[in-house]
């Protein structure tokens, strides 16, 4: 949290942005611990915001959730901007909060294609960058964006009309990665694509499919265990919000998911 937040305000939107990503919702308890806050200091801001009509509480779960106040202002502020907007205003939300540069990629062929990226003020330089392409079965990305493919799936996907991987790479061990991914829901990498530059990222679905990734670009040295939690945090709230969002959408996924969608935000 920056040093001018204010701590209350803080914790109320943490608490907004916790149940924002749970249709379950929490229990005081659970919000509190996942917060690392006591629950004496939570409690007033559940109770005022379930006053305002903001959240709700479920009596016989004792569960909180999202309530028509906050859906009301959601909805108004979902019809004034389009979906690759708010994309972008997430992904900047991520390198806003990690420091590091966020990116969305969608799978073309047997590559990862990138389409949009947000970047902090000190940049790093590499080849995750819109217009770039890099092999679907080695980085994050790709491990991500594939998660959900058999493994003669990929192997039609890779192999068919004479294709090879670089000699480095298992297709089979790919698999058993991308296997964690679909149960984890984050993917990593340490350098396999390029020298120096971390990786981690997480399938966005929409239906239970697969459309597209979003990851953060973690420089090695720059990261720490602590940035690497952090990443891994952010990330799985941004695909879980912008997931939300797409479900309600009637705008085309195949026009949100390209380049041209993302141009002169």
């Amino acid at each position: 949290m920056a040093q001018t937040a204010h701590r209350s305000t803080s914790r109320v939107l943490d608490i907004i942005e916790l149940l924002s990503v749970s249709i379950e919702g929490h229990t005081l308890t659970e919000i509190a611990q996942l917060l690392n806050s006591p629950k004496s200091s939570i409690l007033p801001m559940l109770q005022t915001m379930a006053a305002r009509g903001f959240i709700d509480l479920n009596y016989r779960t004792n569960r909180y959730t999202i309530g028509l106040g906050l859906y009301f202002a959601a909805t108004i502020y979902r019809n004034k901007i389009s979906v690759n907007k708010f994309i972008n205003l997430e992904m900047q939300r991520v390198t806003d909060q990690i420091g590091e540069s966020c990116c969305l990629g969608v799978m073309a062929g047997r590559d990862v294609l990138f389409l949009h990226r947000t970047n902090p003020p000190e940049n790093i330089i590499c080849d995750k960058m819109p217009g770039q392409k890099e092999l679907g079965c080695i980085g994050a990305m790709g491990k991500a964006l594939l998660c959900d493919y058999k493994l003669d799936e990929l192997t039609e996907i890779f192999f068919k009309d004479g294709g090879r991987l670089p000699p480095e790479t298992n297709l089979y061990r790919a698999h058993i990665q991308m296997e964690e991914v679909r149960l984890t829901g984050i993917s990593y990498e340490y350098g396999e694509v390029e020298p120096n530059i971390q990786c981690v990222a997480a399938p966005i679905r929409v239906d239970n499919r697969v459309v597209a990734a979003l990851g953060i670009i973690l420089p090695t040295f720059r990261i720490n265990l602590e940035k690497a939690a952090r990443a891994t945090k952010d990330l799985q709230i941004s695909t879980r919000k912008i997931e939300n969002v797409l479900s309600v959408s009637d705008e085309n996924l195949d026009e949100v998911f390209t380049q041209n969608g993302f141009k002169n935000l």
